[in-house]
């Protein structure tokens, strides 16, 4: 995929940034169809091909071939929030500790991304727990609460 679109770059640069800045374990954004662009979906894990997936099939570009380091192509909102944030803890129902302000830092980071890529986009990934079985999940959609996932466990983060 030699020039994608924007929003593909877009989101390419999101998965990038979450998984060097913030030490995901997995990043997603979900592009839904628009006009005659297809829904699309790019994942990244670290040290591991970058995955664009789209109804006509799959393009992985390898992670060595990734533009680590360098400044996007795209415009996208500044989110001071982001950095590499310890395990969190999880408690039962839906407790979740760490670093002060690092879960409300990420989900507004998300929001501001998720608007900057389109109305319809939503961005997700995955966080190291202090429980290797069981990662918090933070996903984010424009207009929509920011929803964390503890296993089967759902929840909405107040705006």
């Amino acid at each position: 995929m030699s020039a994608p679109e924007v929003r593909v770059q877009q989101a390419i640069t999101v998965c990038l940034r979450l998984v060097h800045e913030v030490a995901v374990l997995r990043a997603r954004v979900l592009l839904p169809a628009d006009g005659d662009l297809p829904p699309t979906m790019v994942t990244l894990e670290p040290h591991g091909p970058l995955l664009i997936e789209r109804p006509e099939g799959t393009v992985e570009v390898p992670h060595h071939e990734l533009p680590h380091g360098s400044e996007p192509d795209v415009p996208m909102p500044d989110t001071p929030e982001l950095g590499p944030y310890p395990p969190f803890e999880l408690a039962e129902g839906g407790v979740v500790t760490g670093m002060i302000g690092a879960l409300d830092g990420l989900a507004a980071a998300l929001r501001r991304m998720a608007a900057a890529i389109g109305p319809e986009a939503v961005l997700a990934c995955d966080l190291t727990t202090t429980d290797p079985q069981r990662p918090l999940g933070v996903v984010a959609r424009t207009g929509d609460p920011v929803v964390v996932l503890i296993g089967d466990d759902v929840f909405e983060l107040p705006a």
